[in-house]
């Protein structure tokens, strides 16, 4: 993208210079490299920054416990997608023991497939922390996880009423993920 953006300035820059009498015009060739994954894992694409430490991973009832007695920091998490952010893959959405949920946002913006499947296994590595959700962005969320093509009417029925039930902010458990491992 970086490489587009730069070629743009510079056809730009080179098109401002048209009037010039020795105007030489220079072409710029890229060769595509494919990017070299930070992590491979049989059975699994990685995606994000970060490399995924999946052997040390603890369960998401294990860290809902660690999590409840306070224990904020850094955590490397196996669990099972509920949700997917159906617009852009920009987060994801784990269900806790105790029936709540956990939106895994994911650091510098990195995504995953929007048509990935829920109850798709993964491990996430980052930071775990409790945090408070404005209304808007509560229900900006909500709208994101209802966008997408795959989603049924049913789930789009449940989503509109958690979207019409939001009245006020919400202090919740927030996961930053820097990486993330996902089941293929």
């Amino acid at each position: 993208m970086n490489k587009l953006i730069t070629l743009l300035f510079a056809g730009a820059f080179l098109a401002s210079c048209g009037n010039q009498e020795n105007n030489t015009e220079e072409v710029v060739t890229e060769t595509a490299e494919e990017a070299k994954p930070i992590q491979t894992v049989d059975g699994y694409t990685h995606f994000g920054e970060e490399a995924v430490e999946f052997e040390s991973a603890i369960s998401i009832d294990s860290f809902a416990t660690a999590f409840a007695d306070g224990v904020t920091g850094n955590y490397t998490i196996k669990a099972k997608l509920a949700s997917i952010c159906a617009k852009a893959g920009c987060f994801v959405v784990v269900n806790l023991p105790d029936s709540t949920e956990m939106r895994v946002m994911f650091k510098d913006h990195f995504t995953i497939p929007t048509d990935t499947e829920i109850g798709t296994g993964a491990f996430f590595t980052g930071e775990a922390k409790m945090d408070t959700t404005s209304i808007e962005d509560l229900k900006h969320y909500i709208m994101d996880e209802m966008e997408g093509e795959g989603v049924s009417e049913e789930k789009k029925a449940e989503l509109q009423k958690r979207h019409d039930a939001v009245v006020s902010p919400k202090f919740e458990p927030i996961f930053i993920a820097s990486g993330i491992l996902v089941e293929e």
